[in-house]
């Protein structure tokens, strides 16, 4: 590796990463070895890569992780408590020694080639930018994108509430959501975003670095990302996502999914929506999300979330391997939007090129090993139209990959190790 002067990389400054684990050492070490090793691509000093890992009382094997983790340069703090997304972000924050911008991540994260420079290139573009997110697949080989996320507001938090009850307004926010999606998935160049996941965020050194916390601990988990960003617009400091920059995140290895989630991860979901909700959203739209939620725990269990009709089953995929394999109903360009839920209020989508009308088509193994055991509905959409030729359901039983993807420990090229 030839290092560029850095007079001719004005982007490159010093960076500190945070990563925030809870039984997830595994994970967490594959993302900082990536992370590594975009650093050296981008050719920067190891010195000027400040990685911090907070780990919030994961109480199971992750010692053995953290050892490693240590090892390998990376200063780990250990939590007796779990101090929550926000709060270990902020912890490790305040045992920072650098000056520059600033990331946190989730530790299921993989950094693919290019990604870290795109971000540092495009956050360093305009002093305006206050944060910036790349886009995020599910899979190593990129095949199946997350979906975009929106601001949340005590009025969408309504529509969604009362289109559990109302189909016709169900089906109008999942077109919605659909056509946001597909333009998400196919953009190519910076988008100006409302809303970051805070999966994976580079934050400017002056929104870092101020005097107020970069994220609020008054959030145990989920919603301070959108209390950042609501901050940052009140500072009229621009968000944008950048497509060029690819990031694997392998999704809720942390929380998990289903029944998995329930219990202390739904506690700390109710918890952070109460803040943000009584933070940024008037009385009056309170009052009127309140009692959208209590005439819906009055309705009778059969008027909630009515399935649509049409859905063909594809029955159970129940040994390893096994996946689901269809016909596909019409040619061109599709979209396959994958959701948990028969409503598509959020997908995940998979690209499909110039297909042929009848042509066999099978879920991309790379994406599948990642799903959880669930029911999931798919559906094809043209890409351009977003008309809807076929819904699907069926049910994964095999359980989803446990082991991150494979690392190697990195080591600058002057010590005889990987090169970037």
């Amino acid at each position: 590796m030839n290092p560029v002067p850095h007079l001719l990389r004005p982007w490159l400054q010093p960076l500190t990463a945070i990563v925030v684990n809870y039984k997830s050492g595994g994970f967490a070490l594959s993302c900082l070895r990536s992370l590594q090793m975009e650093w050296a691509r981008c050719g920067g000093e190891p010195r000027d890569l400040e990685m911090i890992l907070v780990d919030n009382a994961s109480n199971d094997d992750s010692d053995r992780w953290l050892d490693t983790i240590e090892r390998e340069g990376v200063r780990v703090l250990r939590s007796g408590t779990n101090l929550g997304y926000a709060g270990a972000v902020e912890w490790g924050l305040e045992h920072s020694q650098q000056e520059g911008p600033v990331m946190f991540l989730n530790p299921d994260l993989f950094f693919l080639p290019g990604s870290l420079q795109s971000l540092l290139c495009h956050l360093a573009s305009d002093p305006a930018l206050g944060a910036v997110a790349p886009r995020t697949f599910v899979d190593e080989d990129a095949h199946l994108h997350l979906p975009p996320i929106t601001l949340p507001t005590a009025w969408e938090e309504c529509l969604g509430t009362l289109g559990r009850v109302v189909p016709s307004l169900s089906r109008l926010l999942a077109r919605r959501q659909s056509r946001l999606a597909r333009d998400h998935w196919s953009a190519w160049r910076p988008q100006p975003a409302d809303m970051l996941s805070g999966a994976c965020v580079l934050v400017s050194a002056e929104m870092a670095r101020g005097d107020e916390p970069l994220l609020d601990a008054a959030y145990p988990l989920y919603y301070e990302d959108a209390d950042l960003c609501q901050r940052l617009a009140e500072r009229t400091m621009h968000m944008d996502w950048v497509p060029a920059a690819r990031v694997v995140h392998h999704w809720s290895r942390s929380a998990g999914a289903g029944s998995a989630f329930e219990g202390q991860p739904r506690e700390f979901w109710n918890r952070s929506r109460q803040v943000y909700m009584e933070r940024w959203s008037g009385a009056s739209m309170r009052w009127t999300l309140s009692w959208c939620e209590r005439l819906i725990a009055r309705m009778p269990a059969a008027l909630l979330d009515r399935i649509p009709r049409g859905i063909e089953s594809l029955g159970s995929q129940e040994q390893e391997g096994e996946r689901v394999e269809l016909t596909l109903p019409t040619g061109g360009d599709l979209f396959m939007e994958l959701s948990m839920t028969p409503h598509f209020t959020l997908c995940a989508g998979l690209a499909i090129r110039g297909a042929e009308p009848g042509e066999s088509w099978s879920f991309p193994a790379s994406a599948w090993d990642w799903l959880f055991p669930g029911t999931y509905y798919m559906r094809a959409v043209d890409s351009e139209s977003g008309a809807v030729h076929a819904t699907w359901t069926f049910n994964k039983v095999a359980p989803a990959r446990s082991q991150a993807l494979p690392s190697e420990p990195f080591q600058p090229a002057s010590q005889g190790g990987l090169t970037a």
